[in-house]
């Protein structure tokens, strides 16, 4: 026999406000995050590019960096969803899917203690095109699947460019799939703003 879960009238409520902002294509997302991350990943891939080629002394690797800003951007996705009318099943699938690649991310750089040094950027590269294909799929956003083909290519070059100018691949597909869209989504936002 099988058994219905009974929603409590606030849980309804809940649920129907969720697939109402659904259905009207409800977006509320600043492009902050994106910024954060993109302009933060341009800046430590040049970082490692300078250090890898001895142009500067740099104590430990600048994708160390990199640690505080999940935090930080984590704090900001949380404050931002707070402020949501409603979250929606694109916004948790999408929040899912970067989710994914930062986990993947960040197992993937932990080759680099087994002394593995550029494929990882490799492996960084593909996922970037893989999550930005699916979240431009998921939102609709046509800039972010051309990126994820973009950033797929970028990833086929760089299994011939295992040296340090692999940081500059990956600081090029931060600014695709990050800064620029992050820009995008902050007028978009502001635009929103002042028309609500």
């Amino acid at each position: 026999m099988h058994e219905e879960n009974q929603l409590s009238g606030e849980e309804s409520l809940h649920l129907i406000n969720r697939m109402i902002h659904e259905a009207k294509g409800y977006f509320h997302e600043s492009g902050i995050g994106a910024l954060i991350y993109g302009f933060t990943t341009v800046v430590c891939c040049v970082l490692a590019w300078l250090r890898e080629t001895d142009a500067i002394h740099f104590p430990f690797h600048p994708f160390y960096i990199m640690l505080p800003v999940f935090v930080w951007q984590a704090i900001i996705q949380y404050r931002q969803d707070k402020q949501k009318q409603a979250k929606t099943f694109t916004d948790e699938a999408i929040d899912f899917v970067w989710m994914g690649f930062f986990i993947s991310s960040l197992v993937a750089f932990c080759a680099g203690f087994a002394g593995i040094k550029y494929i990882p950027i490799t492996v960084v590269i593909l996922l970037a095109g893989f999550a930005s294909f699916i979240t431009g799929m998921l939102a609709k956003f046509r800039y972010l699947i051309i990126c994820s083909f973009a950033c797929w290519a970028v990833g086929i070059i760089s299994f011939f460019v295992l040296n340090p100018a692999i940081y500059l691949l990956l600081a090029a597909v931060g600014i695709l799939i990050w800064v620029v869209p992050g820009f995008i989504l902050n007028a978009y936002f502001k635009k929103q703003q002042h028309a609500g």
